[in-house]
């Protein structure tokens, strides 16, 4: 395991992916998004679990992609976000992530 990742994460994953051919991911919709004091950081970290993704079979919304920069004075304590750029971001991709879930439980009903 590389250096900067989220270790509780990767043992979340590492369960959810057990036993081999029965994984909770298995054809489940998918979305991943991210936010690092750098742009660089989440990217990486979405290529690495994108892989981890795509090996048990998930069934992962491939755009639109989101990279944010975290910034703690955007976000209040409720959840709310301050900056209407990246509120505008954030509703757009779960608009989308709600077209897909809906896309690919049409296809693959649970």
């Amino acid at each position: 395991m590389r250096p900067g990742r989220p270790r509780p994460l990767k043992n979340a994953i590492d369960w959810a992916s057990r036993p081999w051919g029965q994984n909770s991911f298995d054809h489940v919709p998918v979305g991943v998004i991210g936010a690092s004091p750098s742009g660089i950081g989440t990217a990486l970290a979405q290529q690495s679990l994108r892989r981890v993704l795509s090996f048990c079979n998930a069934r992962q919304m491939t755009a639109p992609e989101a990279y944010t920069q975290f910034r703690p004075e955007v976000w209040s304590d409720d959840g709310s976000v301050s900056d209407p750029g990246l509120e505008k971001i954030l509703t757009g991709y779960m608009q989308e992530f709600r077209d897909h879930v809906e896309r690919v439980l049409t296809v693959l009903p649970r």
